[in-house]
C-alpha cells in the first residue's frame, strides 16, 4: 500500500500590513503632535522654523475653494503635492488589485527610474524651501518664525536668566 502524502494546511499566519500600519502610526502621532504643540509640523514645532511643507494645508485648502494664486503663494508646489497624494496611492491600490487577479502591473518602472525620480522631487522641494526661505522667512506666512516652538522656549528661558 503507498502512503498518501496529503499536503499540509497552510496554517502560517498572514503577515500584517506593513504599509497600512505605518500609515495610521503616523497618523496618530500627527493627532498626538496637533494636540500637544498646536501644530502638525513636528519641524515647525520643536525647532521654530517651518518645513518644506509648511504651506501645504492652507494652499490646498485655498486651492479647493478656487483661490488659486493665493494658493501657489502659501506652497508654490501645491500641484505636485496632490499629484503625488493621489498617484502614489492608486498606483499601489492598482498594484494589489493586478497581484491578487494574477496579472501584471501594466506600468513596470525599474528601482533606479523610481529612486532617480524620489531625488529629484526632493531636490525639487528642497530647492523651493531654499528660495522660499530667503524670499520670505521670517515676516511672511507661511514662512513665519514660531516662537511658541520648543526649542523657542528653551531659548526664552535661558535668555530670562541671563538677561535682566
Amino acid at each position: 500500500m503507498q502512503d498518501v502524502k496529503e499536503k499540509p494546511e497552510n496554517t502560517a499566519k498572514k503577515k500584517p500590513n506593513r504599509t497600512l500600519t505605518a500609515i495610521l502610526i503616523i497618523a496618530v502621532i500627527l493627532m498626538f503632535l496637533m494636540e500637544l504643540f498646536g501644530s502638525a509640523c513636528f519641524y515647525l514645532s520643536i525647532f521654530g522654523v517651518p518645513c518644506a511643507g509648511c504651506g501645504t494645508t492652507r494652499a490646498a485648502t485655498l486651492l479647493f475653494n478656487g483661490r488659486v494664486s493665493d494658493a501657489l503663494r502659501m506652497h508654490p508646489l501645491i500641484f505636485v503635492t496632490l499629484f503625488l497624494l493621489v498617484a502614489i496611492p492608486l498606483t499601489a491600490a492598482i498594484r494589489w488589485v493586478m497581484q491578487k487577479k494574477g496579472r501584471p502591473f501594466p506600468l513596470n518602472l525599474s528601482g533606479r527610474f523610481l529612486n532617480g525620480l524620489l531625488v529629484s522631487v526632493a531636490i525639487l522641494y528642497l530647492a523651493v524651501y531654499i528660495v522660499r526661505m530667503i524670499v520670505l522667512f521670517p515676516h511672511t506666512e507661511p514662512m513665519i518664525y514660531h516662537q511658541g516652538s520648543v526649542l523657542g522656549r528653551v531659548i526664552s528661558f535661558f535668555k530670562g536668566l541671563f538677561v535682566r
